[in-house]
C-alpha cells in the first residue's frame, strides 16, 4: 500500500498550479488501484510509477493519494526494493521564493517599441524534462 499526503504550508493567498507528483513503484508491478482526494492519479506502467496531477493547490490545502500496488508473481529471486525519490513539480505565479521584487525599470530607447508597465513573477520547481532543479523527497 502507498499513501502520499500533499500539504501546502504557504499563505492561503498563494496558489500553486500544474502540480505533478511522480511516485516510483517496483518494476514487477502488475497493476495498481489508485484513489486521490484531489486531482487525477493513475498507474503508468511504461514509467513504473504512479502519476498524480493537481491543477490548483491553494495555501493550507491538503490532498491524499492512496494506492494498492499489486505485484506480479515471478519465478526469479526478488531483491529488496529500494524506493527511488518521489518527484514533485509545480508553478507558483506572482511569487518569488527569493523575495526578489522589481521596484523600478526604465526603458530609455523605445525605438518604436510599445512599452507596457507590467511585471510577471513566476516561481517554478525547476526545468521540465531531465529533473533539472525539481524537488524530490
Amino acid at each position: 500500500a502507498v499513501t502520499v499526503n500533499l500539504k501546502s504550508l504557504y499563505s492561503d493567498k498563494t496558489v500553486a498550479t500544474e502540480v505533478r507528483v511522480r511516485i516510483p513503484v517496483p518494476k514487477h508491478t502488475a497493476r495498481a488501484i489508485v484513489n486521490a482526494t484531489g486531482g487525477k492519479a493513475k498507474y503508468v506502467p511504461e514509467e513504473n510509477c504512479l502519476r498524480w496531477k493537481i491543477k490548483r493547490c491553494a495555501g493550507h490545502e491538503e490532498f491524499q493519494l492512496d494506492a494498492e500496488v499489486i505485484l506480479a508473481n515471478t519465478l526469479e529471486e526478488r531483491k529488496p526494493w529500494v524506493q527511488p525519490p518521489i518527484n514533485v513539480e509545480f508553478q507558483v505565479p506572482m511569487f518569488t521564493a527569493s523575495g526578489l521584487r522589481v521596484r523600478f525599470l526604465e526603458v530609455t530607447d523605445t525605438s518604436g517599441y510599445d512599452v507596457v508597465k507590467w511585471v510577471r513573477y513566476l516561481c517554478t520547481s525547476g526545468g521540465r524534462g531531465e529533473r533539472s532543479g525539481s524537488y524530490e523527497i
